[in-house]
C-alpha cells in the first residue's frame, strides 16, 4: 500500500497558507484515498487554541478515509526531534513506498522515506527590509531545510525560479502546483458596509511588503487630483497598528474614504468582494497572489503590481502598475475607474482566465508528482 503522510497543521486554519493547503489536500485525499494510505499529522501541542481548531475541523470535514495522528509535543521540541530523525514505521517494502509532505517550515530529516516540502515564497530574501529576521540567517535556515528534502512543490513559476537561482536547487526536482478556485461568479449579498459610494477593496495583510501605504497614497491621488468618487475597504491582519493608519489617513486627507475591517472570515471576505467595483493589489512581491485570482473568478476587475508572481495569474500587462511610480499608477487607476468599458473588459478576461485554475487539476498534478518522486 502506498503511504503519504502530511503535516496537517495548516488544514485547520483560516487565511494565509491554509487557503492553499486545505482545498488542495482535501481534493487530493478524495482522489487517492482508495489507492493510497493517507495519514494526517495534527500538531496540537499544549495549545488550547489548536485543539479547538482541530475539534472544529473534524466536525466540518469527513476524513474517515484517512489515518489521523495527533502530536502533543510543543513545536519547539518537535522541531528538534524531527530535524534529528523522523522515522517511518513499517517493513522495508512499506517504507520504499512512503512519502512525507512538509507544509510549513518544519521539515523533518527522514532517511527511510521521500520528503517533499511546499515552498510558498522567499520574500525575506527579496525584501529583507520588511522583516526582522536577518537575511543571512534566513538563507542558512532555508538551505538547511532544502537539504533535508528530496523534492519541492512551488506555488508559482516565480517561486520556483527564485529557489533555483538563490539556492542552486535542482530545477527538475521542483513542480509548480498553482492554487485553484472554489467559487465562480458573484451571487453573494448583502452588502457588508453601509456606504454611499462604490468601493475598491484590498484583501490581504496590512504589512510593509504588501505596500498598502503606497496603495493608499495612490488612492489619495485619485481622490484629490482626479476627483474619483470611491471609497476603499482594507481587510487583513494589521502589522502596523491603528495609530500608524490613523496618522497616514489624516495626512492623506482620506480618513472618511477608507474603511479598515481587520481580520475577516471567509464568508465576510466573500461579501466584501461581492460588492466591490475593483480589487487593488500593489504588493512589492508575491509568491502567487491568491486574492487576485479569487477576484477574477468572481468577475471583479483587478489592478495589480508587476512584481513577483502576480503577472502569471491574469497575464494582462494592461492590468499592471509599477508600484514605485505612484503618480503613473494613480493616473492609470483613475482612468480605469472612470471607464466602465475597460472594467467590463477586464472582468470578462479575468473570469475566463480564472477558469484555468482548478483545485481538482492541481491535486491530480500533485498526486502524479509525489508518485513519481517517491516511487509510490
Amino acid at each position: 500500500m502506498r503511504t503519504l503522510t502530511i503535516d496537517a497543521l495548516p488544514l485547520m486554519g483560516e487565511g494565509g497558507i491554509s487557503n492553499y493547503n486545505r482545498p488542495l489536500f482535501e481534493e487530493l485525499i478524495s482522489q487517492v484515498s482508495s489507492e493510497w494510505d493517507v495519514k494526517l499529522i495534527f500538531r496540537l501541542g499544549f495549545l488550547g487554541s489548536r485543539k479547538e481548531l482541530y475539534r472544529k475541523y473534524r466536525k466540518r470535514l469527513n476524513i474517515n478515509n484517512v489515518s489521523v495522528r495527533k502530536s502533543s509535543l510543543p513545536d519547539r521540541l518537535l522541531i528538534k526531534q524531527w530535524e534529528k530523525k523522523f522515522y517511518i514505521k513499517g517493513s522495508k517494502a512499506e517504507r520504499n513506498n512512503y512519502a512525507f509532505i512538509a507544509t510549513t517550515d518544519l521539515v523533518p530529516t527522514c532517511k527511510n522515506a521521500k520528503v517533499g516540502w511546499i515552498v510558498y515564497d522567499v520574500t525575506p530574501l527579496i525584501l529583507p527590509q520588511f522583516f526582522e529576521i536577518d537575511p543571512n540567517d534566513y538563507f542558512k535556515s532555508m538551505k538547511n531545510r532544502l537539504e533535508r528534502t528530496d523534492y519541492l512543490i512551488a506555488i508559482s513559476k516565480r517561486t520556483k525560479k527564485d529557489i533555483v537561482e538563490k539556492f542552486n536547487y535542482p530545477e527538475d526536482k521542483i513542480a509548480v502546483i498553482y492554487p485553484g478556485v472554489k467559487k465562480f461568479g458573484n451571487t453573494i449579498s448583502p452588502v457588508p458596509y453601509n456606504h454611499t459610494r462604490p468601493y475598491i477593496c484590498y484583501l490581504g495583510s496590512l504589512a510593509g511588503n504588501k505596500n498598502v501605504d503606497g496603495m493608499l497614497r495612490v488612492f489619495a491621488r485619485c481622490v484629490h487630483e482626479y476627483k474619483i468618487d470611491y471609497d476603499m475597504v482594507l481587510t487583513g491582519k494589521d502589522f502596523f497598528g491603528k495609530t500608524f493608519w490613523s496618522q497616514l489617513l489624516d495626512d492623506l486627507k482620506i480618513r472618511e474614504r477608507v474603511h479598515i475591517s481587520g481580520w475577516v472570515t471567509e464568508d465576510e471576505r466573500d461579501a466584501i468582494l461581492a460588492s466591490a467595483s475593483m480589487l487593488w493589489h500593489f504588493s512589492w512581491y508575491e509568491g502567487f497572489g491568491l486574492p487576485i485570482l479569487e477576484a477574477a473568478a468572481r468577475g471583479i476587475p483587478v489592478l495589480h503590481s508587476n512584481r513577483g508572481a502576480v503577472s502569471e495569474i491574469l497575464r494582462n500587462p494592461e492590468q499592471q502598475i509599477e508600484p514605485s511610480n505612484e503618480e503613473e499608477a494613480a493616473a492609470k487607476a483613475a482612468f480605469v475607474l472612470e471607464s466602465e468599458e475597460i472594467r467590463q473588459k477586464w472582468k470578462m478576461a479575468g473570469y475566463k482566465r480564472a477558469k484555468d485554475f482548478s483545485w481538482s487539476k492541481s491535486a491530480r498534478k500533485l498526486a502524479k508528482w509525489i508518485g513519481k518522486q517517491a516511487n509510490i
